[in-house]
C-alpha cells in the first residue's frame, strides 16, 4: 500500500475499517487484511479486537490458539464489549478443548514453562490452553448479564444455583434465569423448572416446574425433555401421561441424552405405565450403557441374571466395567457373582475385594453369604476367625442371620475363644428382633445356666415362643418335651402336632422322629404306612443313616411302597457306609442265599 493510500486508510472511522476487513476476510483470507485488523485492534478498538479474538478461537487462516483468542476478547470485554464478555463467560465457564494437533501443555502443569520454551513458545506466547475458571467465568457472566444477554444471564443463574465460583444462591439465580427466559432463552425456562423442581433448601412446587419445563421442552432442550417426561411419566405436576413421556424421553434420547436412554429402558423393563418390552428394554440400556451410563450397566446384567438359563459372563462383564469405573452398585453385585460363582468361579477372595469396593452399597447378607464360604472352605481355605470378622461386619448393619451365627460361633468356640455370655448376648439382641432360631438358642443357653443365669421355666417359655414363631429346632425340641414328659406327664398327640410343624420346615430328626411315631401304632393303614415311607425317604435322603435304613426296609418287605430288592440293597448300604451296624447285618442277609437266612432274625435286627 502507498503512504498516501495508507493515511486514507488510516483516518477512515474504525468501523468502517472493520467492515472493509470482514470484507476482504469473507472473500478469502490474506496476510494483508489480518495485518490491518491486528493493527486495528492494537489501536484499542473494542470490535476490532473481539474479531481478533475470533479469527484466533476459529483458525481462520491462523493456527488455532485459544488464549489469543481470550487474550483480545478480555481486551474488548474491559472495555464494555458485550459479545465479547459473553464469550469469555461461556469459555471459562465450560471445559475448553485444546487446539486439535498440539501437544497438550498445561501452562499451569510443574514444569511446563520450560517445556513451553524453544519453537512452541515462540508460536504460542500466551500458552496452549485455557483452563476452566468459574470464577473468571462468574465475573464475565455477571457483566454480560448486566447488559442483557440471556445467554450470560442463563450461565450466571446456574452458576448462582449450583454454586460454582461463588456461594450458592437459589434467590438470585431465579432472578437471573426469569431474566433470561423473558427474552425467550430456553436455558431459562430450563433453569426455572428445575429450581421449582425442588431440592435441600427449597420445596418443589411441581406445577411450576411442569410449565418451565414444558416451554424448555418445546425449544427443543434435550434436558428439559428429559425433565418434563418424567414429570409426565410419574404425575408430578401434571397429569400422568406415560404414553406423552415415552414420546418426550424418545426425543432427548434421540439428541444423544443419555439419562433419557437410561430411563425408557428401564420404563420398558419394569413397565411403568407401559407394557413390558425386553426388547426395547434392552436396546435402550445398551445405548446408555456403551456411552459409559454405569447404572445403565447394572440394569442391563440385572436384566440378565434374571433369566435362569444366562451364564452370568456378559453380566458379569458388565458389572466389572462399572465397578472398575467406581460403580458402588456394580461392585456389590459383582461381588455377589463372585460368591454364587455364576458367570465367574466362585471365589471369597475377589469376593471381598469387591465387597470392600461396595462399601455402604453391599448387602449385609453378602457378608453372612462370604462369612459362610470361608467355614466351610469354599473358594478359600476353611477359616472360621475370617468368617466371624465378616459376620462382624454384616452385624454392624443390622443383619440378624449375622448376629445369630456369631453367636453360634462363640457358643462352640469357632474361630472365636468360646464364650457363653458372648454368644448369649448375640443371641438375645437377635432374638429381640425377632430371629426365633436366636431366642431358641437363648432359651438353650438359660435352660443350661451357661452364660446367663439359670431359669428352666422362663426358658421353656422362650423356647416354645421360638417355636411359635417357626423356629424348626425349637418345633423339634417341644416334640421331645413333650414325647419324652419332661416338663409334666408324656403328650404324645402334642408332640405329634410339634413334629409334623418342624418336618414341614425341612427338620430332618423331626422327621425322621415322626415317622417313628407313627410307627407305634400295631396296625398302621396302608395311608400312614404311605406317609412313614414319605417321611423316611425324606429323611434319608438328607442323609440320615437311620432313615436310611428304614427305607430299606420299607422297600425290603413292600411297607408303604412296592417291595424292591435291588432298592433296599442300595438304602442299606448307603446306611451301612456311615457305619450303621442293624442296616450292614441286613445287607449281609440280603446278599446271603435266601436258605441259610431267618428272615425273622434279619427283621428284628434291622428295627
Amino acid at each position: 500500500m502507498r503512504l498516501k493510500d495508507w493515511f486514507r486508510w488510516g483516518r477512515r472511522e474504525p468501523a468502517v475499517q472493520l467492515a472493509a476487513l470482514e470484507r476482504e476476510l469473507a472473500a478469502g483470507w490474506s496476510e494483508r487484511a489480518f495485518t490491518h485488523l491486528k493493527e486495528l485492534a492494537a489501536t484499542g478498538d473494542p470490535a476490532a479486537q473481539f474479531r481478533l479474538g475470533q479469527v484466533y478461537e476459529r483458525a481462520e487462516g491462523v493456527v488455532q490458539s485459544l488464549p489469543d483468542a481470550v487474550r483480545w476478547y478480555r481486551a474488548a470485554g474491559e472495555a464494555g464489549h458485550l459479545p465479547a464478555q459473553a464469550r469469555l463467560g461461556l469459555i471459562y465457564f465450560i471445559d475448553p478443548p485444546k487446539p486439535a494437533g498440539v501437544t497438550a501443555l498445561d501452562p499451569g502443569e510443574p514444569g511446563a514453562d520450560a517445556r513451553l520454551e524453544g519453537t512452541l513458545s515462540q508460536f504460542f506466547p500466551e500458552g496452549v490452553s485455557v483452563r476452566q475458571d468459574f470464577v473468571e467465568a462468574l465475573r464475565w457472566n455477571r457483566l454480560a448479564a448486566a447488559q442483557g444477554s440471556p445467554a450470560a444471564q442463563a450461565r450466571l443463574a446456574n452458576q448462582l444455583a449450583l454454586g460454582l465460583g461463588t456461594a450458592r444462591d437459589p434467590v438470585e439465580a431465579e432472578r437471573w434465569f426469569t431474566a433470561a427466559a423473558v427474552q425467550g432463552e430456553a436455558v431459562g425456562y430450563l433453569g426455572l423448572g428445575l429450581l421449582h423442581a425442588g431440592g435441600e433448601d427449597r420445596p418443589a412446587d411441581y406445577a411450576k416446574a411442569a410449565a418451565w419445563l414444558a416451554r424448555a421442552a418445546q425449544a427443543g432442550n434435550a434436558i428439559a425433555e428429559y425433565g418434563y417426561g418424567k414429570l409426565l411419566l410419574h404425575g408430578e405436576g401434571v397429569a400422568a401421561d406415560p404414553k406423552a413421556a415415552v414420546e418426550y424421553l424418545t426425543r432427548s434420547a434421540a439428541k444423544d441424552y443419555v439419562p433419557a436412554m437410561y430411563l425408557l429402558g428401564m420404563i420398558h423393563w419394569q413397565a411403568t405405565g407401559v407394557a413390558r418390552d425386553t426388547g426395547s428394554a434392552e436396546t435402550w440400556l445398551r445405548r446408555a450403557q456403551v456411552r459409559g451410563h454405569q447404572e445403565a450397566a447394572c440394569a442391563l446384567a440385572q436384566m440378565q441374571l434374571e433369566s435362569p438359563e444366562d451364564d452370568g459372563v456378559e453380566a458379569s462383564a458388565l458389572l466389572r466395567e462399572a465397578a472398575e469405573a467406581g460403580n458402588p452398585r456394580a461392585a456389590s453385585a459383582l461381588a455377589e457373582l463372585y460368591l454364587f460363582g455364576r458367570g465367574v468361579p466362585q471365589d471369597a477372595t475377589e469376593a471381598a475385594r469387591w465387597l470392600k469396593a461396595a462399601g455402604s452399597q453391599a448387602r449385609p447378607e453378602a457378608f453372612t453369604l462370604l462369612a459362610s464360604l470361608h467355614a466351610q472352605g469354599i473358594g478359600a481355605e476353611p477359616n472360621f476367625a475370617v468368617a466371624a470378622d465378616w459376620l462382624r461386619h454384616a452385624a454392624d448393619r443390622g443383619n440378624l442371620d449375622a448376629l445369630y451365627n456369631l453367636g453360634s460361633l462363640y457358643k462352640l468356640g469357632q474361630g472365636v475363644p468360646q464364650d457363653f455370655a458372648e454368644a448369649a448376648r448375640h443371641f438375645q439382641a437377635a432374638a429381640q428382633r425377632g430371629h426365633a432360631d436366636a431366642d431358641y438358642q437363648w432359651g438353650l443357653l438359660s435352660l443350661e445356666g451357661r452364660g446367663v443365669p439359670g431359669d428352666a421355666l422362663g426358658a421353656r417359655a422362650r423356647i416354645e415362643a421360638a417355636a411359635l414363631a417357626g423356629s424348626a429346632d425349637a418345633q423339634a425340641w417341644m416334640g421331645d418335651c413333650c414325647r419324652l414328659g419332661l416338663f409334666g406327664p408324656p403328650k404324645l398327640v402334642e408332640a405329634e402336632a410339634w413334629y409334623r410343624r418342624a418336618a414341614g420346615a425341612g427338620h430332618v430328626g423331626a422327621i425322621a422322629l415322626l415317622a417313628n411315631a407313627l410307627d407305634q401304632n400295631p396296625t398302621p393303614s396302608p395311608a400312614a404306612q404311605s406317609e412313614m415311607f414319605g417321611l423316611w425317604l425324606t429323611a434319608a435322603a438328607a442323609g440320615d443313616a437311620a432313615a436310611q435304613c428304614r427305607v430299606a426296609l420299607c422297600y425290603r418287605d413292600g411297607r408303604g411302597c412296592a417291595p424292591d430288592r435291588a432298592a433296599a440293597i442300595a438304602w442299606f448300604a448307603r446306611a451301612a457306609a456311615q457305619g450303621h451296624e442293624a442296616a450292614s447285618a441286613a445287607l449281609a442277609a440280603l446278599e446271603t442265599p435266601a436258605d441259610t437266612v431267618n428272615p425273622a432274625a434279619t427283621i428284628t435286627q434291622a428295627g
